[in-house]
């Protein structure tokens, strides 16, 4: 049996549309669903409307990249094997590296605040079931079908090393985005750190499947297991 090798690319269709879709998620979306928020009668919690946000973010990625994620569906059924071996594996990865970060970030900084996390902690304090099928069920395909699919399996064929690079940093730069201005500088860049394992193990199981699915799969039980620690 051949080993995949990122065999499904996106058409230029898919990826235009993505690049927009992108862009708008991370800079207009948000601002303009709190923007929608305040013209309601009755206003939307904090955890509902991120939920919202979720919501809209999944629906419109399964209708851009429809025909990619039918392909990648494909794939894992053609190699199951492949598949599952990287998810176990992506997923001790992901969770040994994220573990051993911790660590040293503790020790050397012992007040340190993942700002990601302390956001969805915020959340599922007042909306916990919809906080967990948010970050569970709706966020990972989104997400993963952007950073790993769009933007890394988009520049593997040129160059792995760019791909791996900036597929990651992107990954990272999202995820403190939101929270300029909240937090410090140092608290930004060290929740940036946090999640650099995270894109690097997510990225590797992607090509190690050639399904975006594995790392889909990998991102829903660690939020999983994150959320299920919140209650």
């Amino acid at each position: 049996m051949r080993k995949p090798n990122l065999s499904n690319s996106m058409t230029q269709q898919e990826t235009i549309w993505g690049w927009f879709y992108l862009i708008v998620q991370l800079f207009v979306l948000p601002t303009l669903l709190q923007f929608a928020n305040t013209m309601l009668s009755w206003k939307l919690t904090a955890s509902e409307l991120r939920f919202t946000l979720y919501l809209v973010n999944f629906l419109t990625v399964l209708w851009i990249f429809r025909n990619y994620l039918g392909k990648n569906m494909d794939q894992l059924h053609q190699h199951p094997a492949y598949f599952f071996q990287a998810v176990i594996l992506g997923l001790v990865a992901y969770s040994a590296c994220g573990f051993a970060l911790e660590w040293v970030m503790r020790l050397f900084f012992p007040n340190f605040s993942n700002a990601g996390e302390s956001s969805i902690a915020a959340l599922a304090k007042n909306g916990y079931y919809l906080t967990f099928v948010g970050t569970v069920i709706l966020v990972p395909l989104a997400e993963e079908s952007f950073y790993r699919g769009l933007i890394f399996r988009g520049l593997y064929g040129k160059s792995p090393w760019a791909a791996y690079i900036i597929s990651i940093a992107v990954f990272a730069a999202a995820h403190i985005l939101e929270h300029i201005g909240s937090y410090s500088i140092l608290q930004l860049v060290l929740t940036f750190l946090r999640y650099l394992p995270a894109g690097l193990c997510l990225a590797w199981a992607y090509a190690k499947s050639d399904s975006i699915f594995a790392p889909v799969l990998i991102r829903a039980l660690i939020n999983a297991y994150t959320v299920s620690k919140l209650r």
